[in-house]
């Protein structure tokens, strides 16, 4: 048997498994309602593993965060399509960048349970929120801003961009936070990739035409 047969057949280690049990845990319930004994139980290891691999819950919290991240990435990695292979206008760079919000709001399993811990946090926000605003969500939604403030002609740091790119932010939120209640007002609202890339068409549709007023 070669060695990539090797690698592919071996059991995750009892880290990888505590990771993925507490990064699903936490996007279901929030850190407060899991409790260590929740993770093992649901890792299949002992309670002391927990602390023997990440020193205490809330460490183990920020490392989950991270890896659920990571496997939003390996469980979806091209959201808005495969990578462009020429330059982008601005135009399609909002619609590249709409697409990957919506696409992550609309994932579900693995792929969704970052996006779920981060709404999770924003609500009953733990020391690890920072951290994540610092490394992902800043950045992010400065690129948006930037890319809203080509089309608006202004700067990026100026109200009425920031106003907007939050405004485009909130909906993918609205999109993934509060699907039982879209789901009550608006039966037979599908949540996949189908309707993420009609409603990208026409908020962009919506940018644009309020860019050229």
């Amino acid at each position: 048997m070669s060695s990539t047969a090797t690698q592919t057949s071996k059991p995750p280690s009892t880290e990888d498994r505590l990771l993925d049990a507490a990064a699903e845990l936490f996007a279901a319930r929030g850190y407060a309602n899991v409790t260590i004994r929740d993770i093992s139980d649901k890792a299949g290891a002992n309670i002391a593993a927990v602390n023997y691999h990440f020193g205490s819950k809330e460490q183990l919290h920020a490392l989950a965060m991270e890896h659920a991240r990571q496997r939003a990435l390996k469980e979806d990695p091209y959201p808005a399509g495969p990578p462009p292979t020429r330059p982008l206008t601005p135009e399609q760079k909002l619609r590249r960048h709409l697409r990957a919000m919506l696409g992550r709001a609309f994932a579900t399993g693995p792929a969704g349970w970052y996006m779920q811990i981060v709404l999770r946090e924003m609500v009953d926000p733990t020391p690890a929120l920072k951290q994540t605003i610092d490394a992902n969500i800043a950045p992010h939604q400065r690129k948006l801003e930037g890319i809203v403030g080509q089309i608006m002609r202004e700067d990026p740091d100026s109200e009425p961009v920031k106003d907007i790119s939050a405004a485009l932010l909130a909906t993918a939120i609205f999109y993934h936070s509060c699907r039982p209640a879209v789901e009550h007002m608006r039966p037979g609202f599908k949540f996949d990739q189908g309707t993420a890339e009609r409603l990208t068409d026409r908020i962009v549709a919506m940018v644009l035409d309020g860019a050229a007023k």
